[in-house]
């Protein structure tokens, strides 16, 4: 189970786009064992729709890098103290548009503000500091978790030492924007919706599980759909339902999705995936990446489809121009963006390289 804490009780916590936020829960979960001196503390910042659990000791469920974590692994208990907090704005116990809001003691709903990747580090740094590490060894983190480990960089120059981001941009492309944004219209246009104002009815079942499935796609490879499900069908006749195997398996994991998601929270979520940018608060980018003084390594995936080779080239770019130290990576994976979740074999010498240092 993961842990809670409460911050922002006496001031409260300032927005990137204005507005404050008092007080924020924080469920957070560690691994492995702090040391003396505290220098061996890495950050796990989780992707867009993780939790602050990404690692179960057997045999309870596995976590979202259950394959990544443990005592020899890349991320080797052994060695290394690790701390995963959900992000501010999810669902998963840290504050999101699902909290009560104490001034009315209902649901935030539509009145929990715009937040942004900023705003999400702003609170992984307090929930630090009200654990006592003042630096880190690293800050670690895919697709989504990569823009929070970049910001760590900008934001607390002085306080990480290595950066390592897998399957993730500096800015998502006009494409990702474009994908996001059917998402959040499937949601926004479901009548459930309420504008956001739905806790006390229905939730947008429907629009949030489309969603998934929009998003699902952009996660994989025709490559790795192509191997697993081809053009089998599964119920012959049902021309308009689940009639080909591809189609039962989108159907599924939206419908999977509902037991662990909130639609407000996905939304808010997907517009910080949108908003990010490096250069907010500062007079460009470069100036901005010149704050990074640790090491940092980008890995990127031929087939991400979210991420593409392109963007993360033209990131590379823009890193080394900046003066960063950088360590670029870029292999092959029939899994496309989520490889960075499953693709243990690809990931771990990488891992393991960017945390020697």
């Amino acid at each position: 189970m993961a842990q809670h804490i409460t911050l922002f009780t006496d001031q409260p916590l300032p927005l990137t786009l204005g507005g404050t936020l008092s007080p924020v829960q924080v469920a957070y979960q560690t691994y492995g064992r702090l040391n003396a001196t505290k220098d061996n503390v890495v950050l796990l910042c989780h992707a867009l729709t993780g939790d602050a659990e990404p690692y179960f000791a057997p045999p309870a469920d596995k976590g979202w890098w259950q394959d990544f974590i443990g005592a020899g692994a890349a991320l080797d208990t052994d060695r290394y103290f690790f701390i995963c907090s959900n992000v501010l704005g999810g669902c998963k116990g840290t504050t999101g548009p699902a909290s009560l809001d104490p001034l009315t003691q209902k649901p935030y709903g539509s009145r929990f503000p715009i937040i942004t990747v900023q705003d999400i580090v702003a609170v992984q740094k307090a929930l630090l500091e009200a654990l006592g590490i003042g630096t880190l060894h690293a800050v670690v983190g895919g697709s989504f978790g990569g823009m929070q480990a970049t910001q760590w960089g900008i934001s607390y120059p002085d306080k990480v030492r290595n950066i390592i981001n897998l399957c993730s941009s500096l800015t998502l492309s006009a494409e990702g924007i474009g994908f996001n944004h059917v998402m959040r219209q499937a949601i926004i246009n479901d009548p459930d919706f309420r504008q956001g104002d739905y806790y006390d009815h229905r939730p947008p079942a429907n629009g949030l599980k489309l969603a998934r499935m929009i998003g699902m796609l952009t996660y994989r490879t025709d490559v790795q759909l192509a191997k697993a499900f081809g053009r089998e069908t599964k119920q012959h006749g049902a021309i308009w339902g689940d009639h080909f195997q591809v189609e039962s398996y989108l159907s599924y994991q939206g419908v999977k999705f509902l037991d662990r998601f909130d639609a407000n929270s996905y939304l808010r979520l997907l517009r910080a995936l949108d908003l990010y940018d490096p250069a907010l608060g500062f007079a460009s980018e470069r100036h901005a990446l010149q704050r990074i003084q640790a090491n940092y390594t980008l890995v990127a995936v031929t087939s991400d489809q979210l991420f593409k080779s392109v963007d993360m080239h033209k990131s590379r770019q823009r890193l080394e121009e900046a003066g960063v130290k950088l360590d670029f990576y870029e292999l092959h994976s029939n899994f496309g963006h989520d490889a960075f979740l499953v693709d243990y074999s690809f990931f771990e010498p990488m891992i393991r390289k960017g945390l020697a240092k």
